[in-house]
């Protein structure tokens, strides 16, 4: 779900390959450069005042949803104490059974229990078990905008209004989707506009076009995390700055000065212009499929195509000829037994061409 960075971003990530952010004071323009694009990205996903936001770049997705549901749990214990907590059970996450698998690692680290609710015909989560699943050691709700298997993003605004009901923070993983979703013609509600969404995860080094790793974690504002940010607040006494309350302590200069060039060169327009180019691509896709008699398991929303081709074991078969026979390395889903195909800003028509007269011989010769 990466792509090739645009050149513009390479060539500041050169500019800047000495650059270490976890050391602000000795590198001004770059700590400048990460306000701005938590600014730009603020506004992409349309906070009512960008300005306001707090967040910072990460090394992706995983990282960026450790340290917000590292926030969740301290926010937790800061308002409830952790004595509140019943005695035979942990705190706890409610996230969809299309959460990515980052939150199995969270679970591990933060010693967590994950609580997947249900999801939909078109593997959406379902409010209503979402609701069903909130208990006194819940501390937070995950949302997925763009799911890793087909796509799809969970109806944010439901999920927000069960929030605020019960008081809790709504995570949003937008990893994929959210250098998409915000550019398409017929847009889809995912972001700080709406009221109970209090965190969003984002990589640029995905739709954003930027370079490996960037990632970017959002939240709606500074005053939202309250005293969580004191509890991993550390001193740092040999560097400019007296504290770090970011995860990581070394962090890449290089990835921000890469991703400010990119988004500023680009801008909305730029980025309309690429998510048209995908969706071209997907409905190019969808067309040369029906040619050799497949179809998509869901009509794709957003540049992600996911095609049942049988079993498990079959799906697994010809996933290992295309690659052994023909070079392609194609994904699978987790899900249900289908190849899964991401139509990025790399790919050209031509590419498709080739892949389905590929998957076409080898489905004639079984």
């Amino acid at each position: 779900m990466c792509t090739v960075p645009h050149p513009i971003a390479v060539k500041a990530y050169n500019q800047f390959i000495h650059s270490n952010i976890g050391d602000p004071g000795l590198f001004h323009g770059t700590v400048e450069m990460e306000k701005q694009v938590i600014e730009m990205v603020s506004n992409i996903l349309r906070h009512p005042n960008p300005k306001d936001a707090y967040g910072h770049l990460t090394s992706g997705g995983t990282e960026s949803n450790i340290e917000a549901v590292l926030h969740m749990k301290n926010r937790y214990v800061i308002f409830h104490g952790d004595s509140d907590r019943t005695a035979s059970g942990k705190f706890n996450l409610i996230l969809p059974k299309t959460a990515h698998f980052s939150f199995e690692k969270i679970a591990n680290l933060l010693d967590i229990q994950l609580k997947r609710a249900e999801v939909d015909s078109n593997f959406r989560a379902v409010p209503e078990s979402m609701e069903s699943l909130i208990d006194e050691n819940t501390i937070g709700l995950i949302g997925i905008v763009g799911n890793t298997e087909f796509g799809e993003a969970d109806p944010i605004d439901q999920l927000s209004e069960i929030a605020l009901k019960h008081n809790l923070p709504l995570h949003i993983d937008a990893a994929f989707g959210g250098f998409v979703y915000p550019f398409l013609e017929t847009e889809t509600k995912i972001g700080f506009d709406i009221l109970g969404v209090t965190s969003i995860s984002i990589d640029p080094h995905k739709m954003g076009l930027s370079v490996i790793p960037a990632g970017i974690l959002v939240f709606k504002n500074e005053s939202f995390l309250n005293l969580s940010l004191d509890k991993i607040k550390v001193k740092t006494p040999y560097l400019t700055s007296k504290y770090q309350s970011t995860l990581t302590g070394t962090r890449s200069g290089a990835a921000v000065a890469a991703t400010y060039a990119v988004m500023k060169y680009l801008g909305k327009e730029g980025y309309r212009k690429n998510v048209a180019y995908c969706m071209d691509l997907t409905d190019y896709f969808q067309k040369e499929l029906q040619k050799i008699n497949l179809q998509p398991y869901l009509v794709p929303r957003i540049n992600i195509i996911t095609v049942s081709v049988g079993s498990y074991e079959k799906t697994d078969q010809i996933r290992s000829l295309l690659l052994e026979k023909y070079g392609w390395t194609v994904s699978a889903a987790k899900t249900i037994p289908a190849l899964r195909f991401v139509l990025m800003p790399h790919v050209t028509k031509e590419d498709i061409r080739l892949l389905i007269s590929d998957l076409k011989d080898l489905l004639d010769t079984e």
